[in-house]
């Protein structure tokens, strides 16, 4: 197994740390986004889009409606996921393809090619040990604990991390559609580069940026048309 164990979180700044959310989850979300400057937040609003990050991530780790499993898991939960690795990296690496979904969804939007690759995150600064990573592509692929120290099995196991994020971004899109319908996440995705879209927030007491009012789901999604948003909503719903 590796010597190398994951680094500790640093002290979160930045937009991830002022995110808003559900307080129970406020130790989870800052274990996950600690250190981490993504390459995917393409848009000039980055606090924005970890206001979403945030609000997906949540979304995903809420039980699902009408389920068995209670509350969510605050910080006071049990750290090891069901699947065998850490809850930390499970949150980290759903964190990374939420990332990935809003890059590749804006990019499809402004009619540019779609990021084919998933940024690693360890590159970006995230706190994710080799271990993490071979527990978490484990339980895909059939990997050799005992190869760990051979040359080249460092970059076999970013390619496998790379296939897992890749699957990981699909399969949060499809749970998202099914979780909050494909209207509310396309007017959320959406407003991350066309805020002009939205109605001007109150200067005082102003609410946090997601959920999109009723208002402004509306008028994003019909309100203002336009092919851009007709192959945004193809490639999003497809």
């Amino acid at each position: 197994m590796f010597s190398h164990p994951a680094p500790e979180p640093a002290e979160p700044t930045g937009p991830s740390a002022a995110a808003p959310g559900e307080p129970a989850l406020d130790g989870r979300w800052r274990a996950a986004t600690a250190g981490w400057r993504p390459s995917s937040i393409r848009s000039a609003g980055a606090e924005r889009v970890w206001a979403w990050v945030r609000h997906a991530w949540e979304a995903l780790v809420a039980p699902a409606a009408g389920g068995d499993d209670g509350a969510v898991a605050g910080d006071d939960a049990s750290g090891r996921s069901s699947t065998g690795s850490g809850r930390r990296a499970d949150d980290l690496l759903t964190v990374a393809a939420l990332l990935a979904l809003q890059e590749r969804f804006l990019a499809v939007a402004a009619g540019e090619p779609v990021p084919v690759e998933v940024p690693d995150p360890r590159r970006e600064g995230a706190a994710l040990g080799e271990d993490e990573v071979l527990a978490v592509v484990c339980r895909t692929w059939e990997i050799d604990p005992a190869e760990a120290g051979a040359d080249g099995f460092a970059a076999e196991l970013s390619g496998f991390l790379q296939d897992h994020l890749d699957e990981l971004a699909e399969e949060v899109r499809e749970r998202l559609v099914d979780r909050r319908g494909p209207t509310q996440l396309f007017a959320e995705l959406w407003s991350l580069e066309h805020v002009d879209e939205l109605e001007p927030a109150p200067e005082q007491g102003a609410a946090p940026p997601f959920p999109l009012s009723t208002d402004d789901i509306a008028w994003i999604v019909s309100g203002v048309p336009g092919p851009e948003k007709h192959t945004a909503w193809e490639w999003l719903t497809r």
